[in-house]
């Protein structure tokens, strides 16, 4: 067959078999429930239509609640998780709320959970921060979180105050009716 007679390769994307061979890595927790200073960041990933997505996997990095990351940390603190949306598109991490986190130009950001989100359809995963609404002042003097000219692109950068010790942080994967899409970050070598 030559060259000519052939057609186009189809494209790929990840799935509709994702959540099959990543089951074992779901964890719930970097620190355990109950623990003293412990708080829950709970949500969805919605898609396009806004529908929930059933299949994504999470990965959580963090700092401790000094805002250090290991080796600079406890032995016990890895600061890092993975976890497995529900039929429902839901998640739930216990953890604790990270500290303000010294940046390697000196300045310092805003306590915030780095968010990877991987999803069948993707061919890579999309990148987010977890910033908190309670954290007004930090937030207001963070540089990533203020490089976002787009207000309504930075609200989706914020984790609502569910209770005391609870936040929601929902993903949304495009602009749907449940609301805009989620702000991604593209990080460049």
């Amino acid at each position: 067959m030559s060259n000519s007679q052939m057609g186009a390769t189809p494209s790929q994307t990840i799935g509709p078999f994702f959540k099959f061979g990543t089951e074992w890595i779901a964890e719930e927790e970097i620190a355990a429930a109950g623990q003293l200073g412990t708080i829950t960041l709970l949500g969805a990933v919605y898609d396009g239509a806004g529908n929930p997505v059933p299949d994504a996997m999470l990965e959580i990095w963090q700092a401790d609640e000094n805002g250090h990351f290991p080796p600079d940390t406890s032995e016990s603190w890895v600061g890092f998780a993975r976890r497995l949306t529900d039929s429902n598109g839901g998640y739930k991490i216990h953890t604790v709320k990270p500290g303000p986190v010294l940046a390697a130009s000196g300045e310092v950001q805003a306590p915030h959970i780095f968010m990877v989100v991987f999803t069948r359809g993707l061919l890579k995963p999309v990148f987010t921060r977890v910033y908190f609404s309670d954290e007004s002042d930090a937030n207001a003097n963070d540089p990533l979180l203020n490089a976002v000219e787009d207000l309504q692109a930075r609200s989706t950068l914020l984790a609502s105050v569910e209770s005391q010790s609870t936040y929601r942080f929902d993903v949304r994967l495009q602009d749907s009716s449940r609301g805009p899409e989620t702000q991604f970050f593209s990080f460049d070598n």
